[in-house]
Formats: C-alpha cells, sequence, structure tokens
C-alpha cells in the first residue's frame, strides 16, 4: 500500500512515535488534496477575486433579468390587448361597452356583463382576483376558459367549493399549507363559543390535502419574516421537520422575540360571556404601550375565542375614548392594526403580536378544560396560524400556566403546552444571556477561522441561527455585546446545500443584508494556501466596520 517508504522516512526524521498517525493522517489528505486538484482543472486554477467578481455581475444580471421579465410580460399583454381591438368583428362588443359605461342606473348584472364583454374584459384585465365563490357567481360556465387558475390559502378551501373554478381552468395551481388553517365553520354555530358539547366540529378534508394526494408538489422552504429565529423556531421543529430556512438576526435585541405575561388575577366568565376581562384590560394596555413607544410598529391582537376578541374591543374602545393617540392607532380602516381569533387570522401579519389566551379559572376556582377551536381536530394547526403571525414580537397573555393544562389530550392543546414551556424556556435563556448553542456541527474550516480571530481578540459563535442552515461565523462587537459586527460564510455544508447560484450566492446574502447583516466570504481553497493573507484581509475588513 506504500506504507513502507513513508515508514522508512519518517524512522529516518526525529519525530516522536506517539505523533506519527498525526503525520500519516496531514500526508493523505495532502495527496489526496493534489489528487484532486490534478483532476480538476475549474478547481485548481480557482481565484477568489475572479470568482466574487463572476458572482457580482451574475448577481446584477439576474436582478435585471427579473425586471426584464415584469416589462416583457406588460409587453405581451398590451400586444394582445391592441391585436384584439384590430380583430373585425369586435365593434358589438365595444358598442355594448360603451352603453353599459353610460348608463346612470339599470346596468346589467356582473355576470350578463362578463357573458357580453368576456373578450373585451380579458383583453383590458387578463389577471382576475377572486374567491371561488364568486366565480361561480359571475363567470358563466360556457365561456373560454383561463389559462391558469392559481388557489392561495388551499388549506381553508373545500374541494366542492374549489370545483367551480377548477372548470374554467386550462391549468391549475394550488398553493397553500397543510399545517395551517383547515376548512371550518366553528363561529358559524349560533352557540356560544366554548360550549364544547354543542359544537359539531367534524374536520373537513381540505382542496388542498385532495391535490396532494396526486398532484406533484413543491415546498417553498424561505421563512423571511420573523426577525427573531425564536419566532418560527417552535413551529419549524414542531410542523415542518426543520425544513424550513430562517436566518439569525445580527442583534441580540431583548425587545425582540417571544414573551409571556401572566395576569394572575384573570378570570374567565362561563355562560353567555364567556370572556375573561380582567385578560382583555392586561391585552389593552400592552396595546397603549405599544403605541406610546412604537407606534411606527404594526400591531395585532389575536384572542382565542370570538367573544374574547369581542372583550378587548370594547375596551380599546372605551380606553380610546379618553386616549386619542390609542384610538387613531386602533380606528377600523387602520392598515397597522387588528383584532382577531383564531379562525379569521390566517394571511395577516404584524410587527408586534398579542396572544390572548382567555380562558382560565371562573370565579369559583374551577378550570374547565375547554379551550374552543384548539380543542378539536386541526386545533394545532390554528395555533400553529396564531404563532406565527408576528415579525417582531410575539407576547402570550394568559391567566394560566402551563402546568395546569396537564391531562388534556387534544392534539391542539398539548401543542399549546409544549408552546406555552417553549417560551418560559426562550424567556430563562434570555434572562441568563446564554450562547445559543447550535447542533450544526463545525468543519474543521470554520474551526480554524474561528481560532485566529479569537487570537486577535475577537468573540466569536460558530454555526449561529436555529436553522440547518446557520451563518458559519460571527463576530461579536467589541463595543456592543449584543451585536454582531460581521457574519463569515464559506463554501462549506451550508453553502452546499442550496441547489442553485441563485440561492447560495445572490437570494441567501440578498435577505440577510436586508436585516442588516455584513457579511464576508471565505473559500476554503484560498484559506487553505493563503492563510496568512485571508486573516489579513478579515482583520482589515473588521477594523473598518468597528470605525463606521
Amino acid at each position: 500500500m506504500g506504507l513502507e517508504s513513508f515508514l522508512d522516512k519518517i524512522k529516518e526524521g526525529d519525530a516522536s512515535p506517539n505523533v506519527w498517525s498525526t503525520i500519516f493522517e496531514k500526508s493523505f489528505y495532502y495527496y489526496w488534496l493534489q489528487y484532486i486538484y490534478d483532476n480538476s482543472a475549474e478547481l485548481r486554477c480557482f481565484n477568489f477575486k475572479i470568482h466574487e467578481d463572476t458572482i457580482k455581475k451574475f448577481s446584477q444580471q439576474d436582478e435585471k433579468r427579473y425586471e426584464f421579465a415584469k416589462v416583457s410580460l406588460q409587453k405581451l399583454y398590451a400586444e394582445q390587448r391592441d391585436n384584439w381591438f384590430q380583430e373585425k368583428d369586435v365593434k358589438p362588443t365595444i358598442s355594448y361597452f360603451e352603453q353599459e359605461t353610460q348608463k346612470q342606473t339599470k346596468h346589467d348584472e356582473i355576470r350578463q356583463f362578463i357573458q357580453k364583454a368576456y373578450d373585451l374584459v380579458l383583453a383590458l384585465k387578463p389577471c382576475w382576483l377572486m374567491s371561488p365563490l364568486m366565480v361561480s357567481e359571475y363567470i358563466p360556465p360556457e365561456l373560454v376558459p383561463f389559462d391558469v387558475v392559481i388557489f392561495d390559502e388551499a388549506s381553508q378551501i373545500r374541494t366542492e367549493d374549489a370545483i367551480s373554478s377548477i372548470m374554467r381552468a386550462k391549468q391549475v395551481i394550488v398553493v397553500g399549507d397543510t399545517q395551517q388553517m383547515p376548512p371550518s365553520s366553528f363561529f358559524s354555530g349560533i352557540g356560544s363559543d366554548d360550549d364544547d358539547e354543542n359544537q359539531d366540529e367534524a374536520p373537513y378534508e381540505s382542496f388542498l390535502a385532495e391535490c396532494g394526494k396526486f398532484m406533484k408538489e413543491f415546498t417553498l422552504k424561505w421563512h423571511y419574516r420573523s426577525q427573531d429565529e425564536s419566532l418560527i423556531d417552535f413551529s419549524n421543529k414542531k410542523f415542518y421537520e426543520s425544513k424550513l430556512v430562517t436566518f439569525p438576526s445580527p442583534v441580540k435585541d431583548k425587545n425582540r422575540g417571544i414573551f409571556f405575561h401572566h395576569v394572575q388575577d384573570g378570570v374567565y366568565e362561563r355562560g353567555g360571556k364567556s370572556h375573561n376581562i380582567r385578560e382583555a384590560e392586561e391585552v389593552v394596555q400592552l396595546a397603549l404601550c405599544h403605541v406610546q413607544q412604537n407606534m411606527n410598529l404594526s400591531l395585532g391582537i389575536i384572542a382565542f375565542s370570538k367573544k374574547q376578541a369581542n372583550a378587548i374591543e370594547k375596551k380599546i374602545e372605551e380606553l380610546g375614548q379618553t386616549n386619542d393617540e390609542l384610538a387613531e392607532f386602533c380606528q377600523d380602516d387602520s392598515e397597522k392594526f387588528f383584532v382577531k381569533n383564531l379562525e379569521n387570522v390566517q394571511g395577516d401579519e404584524a410587527d408586534v403580536i398579542i396572544l390572548s389566551f382567555g380562558y382560565g379559572r371562573d370565579k369559583e376556582g374551577k378550570f374547565e378544560r375547554k379551550f374552543g377551536p384548539i380543542n378539536y381536530p386541526g386545533g394545532e394547526r390554528r395555533l400553529n396560524v396564531a404563532i406565527t403571525r408576528a415579525k417582531h414580537k410575539l407576547i402570550l397573555v394568559a391567566s394560566i400556566t402551563p402546568d395546569m393544562l396537564s391531562g388534556v389530550y387534544s392534539e391542539g392543546v398539548i401543542c399549546f403546552k409544549e408552546y406555552f414551556e417553549y417560551i418560559q424556556q426562550v424567556e430563562r435563556e434570555r434572562t441568563q444571556e446564554t450562547n445559543s448553542i447550535s447542533s450544526n456541527p463545525n468543519s474543521l474550516l470554520i474551526e480554524d477561522i474561528s481560532y485566529a480571530l479569537q487570537k486577535e481578540g475577537y468573540e466569536v459563535e460558530t454555526s449561529l441561527g436555529a436553522s440547518s442552515y446557520p451563518i458559519d461565523l460571527a463576530v461579536k462587537n467589541k463595543q456592543q455585546s449584543n451585536e454582531f459586527l460581521l457574519g463569515i460564510e464559506c463554501d462549506g455544508l451550508t453553502y452546499n446545500k442550496y441547489p442553485t447560484a441563485r440561492d447560495r450566492d445572490r437570494l441567501r446574502r440578498m435577505v440577510l443584508e436586508k436585516m442588516n447583516w455584513q457579511i464576508h466570504r471565505i473559500w476554503s481553497k484560498e484559506w487553505y494556501h493563503n492563510r496568512d493573507t485571508q486573516i489579513k484581509l478579515l482583520i482589515k475588513r473588521l477594523k473598518q466596520l468597528e470605525v463606521q
């Protein structure tokens, strides 16, 4: 095997026998690397300056291509519209359209108008936004079908409601999340929304679930909403098998993330009221603090029941009578504020979310484990929707503690108990100011870069991030210990997980820089051959950032 010559040479030297295995290992990898270089011209001739210049040019051209595609599409539709108006038999349709626009009253019904002027409407407006029920109501089925029909939030659509739209399509694209809100009629009943026995909440099979049985699936993995990973980490692990690509924040901000606000004297009123007034009052006080301190950030309040949402709205209205600032911020038509319940919040988002549980002990101290929507099949999916609406911060307001949820075997309640405990764990870690510990293994390259930076007096965290796509190294700011001065990414495990150049070389960096990260790239070949030069370039970059 060629070991004889190696042993002869090592015996001739003065190396101690206890390091012979290390010498052999280093020699083995050295010659293996030389073999790779000899058989790969691209790797052998790799130059990091030329490669980074290529990435820069690619990124610029890729962005231009995206903008060009939008302009080309607009031009295509304009040409199709102009061509339609030049056809010989369009005059009757145009005349009908002009007659309808000149009428003051007695216009044709929308369905009748579309039937008579369908080609004209398509020429003017080729893209329509409608609900499945509107499609049935307004578009006659005998008309020429749409080229493409796209269903969004398909987990909330019943199959029977989707059929009318499918009939009017040449091609169907179905978009949705099987881990989010199922079709439901929970709040459409007459009785109290906490009366479990009176509710018939049989789970409906969604259109999305039916399509998943035979249609090819493409998963969107990138998660952009949460600016603090603690907001999405629970759902990523619980519902998405840790497959979401999430991004760590460059600032450890104690005003971001997830928090628990305990209302110790909260009382849940059963019967017709079915709400928790003390908890509603606390929620409104938190909303007032938000308005006074962070008016530039949007605020959403999500209640676990419809009647708790109503109680919160009433308390906001009462306090707003004596506080103009709150009243103005919480106007019904505000784009920066909403109060909703679990069943109608899917699709919404806000910078800050206040989550009101509402349920708790009654005035006799009795605690009945009936929690409305989350008690039923699909309750865990309703919860998943609610806890993933926040961009910066989520506050759980509750009159109970997680131990009070023991003994309930509903999947939704079990999931909520786990989430409750997760919040408390995150709060403990925040108080202890512990460094995040990643389960992602570090390569020898990352360890060597970390060692070189520590020798220069920098504090470094490796594999920063909660997902399986971490930042390889993050260098702390000496002046601000809660901030990272620089993120360092290598061409190792994380880099190679991305399937396309657009993902790994443009979009990932774009997302990180939008979150205010400064990113520095180190290529393994350059570090191996020019370690000292790469260290000097890295330290120079850090020094520049320190004086900015």
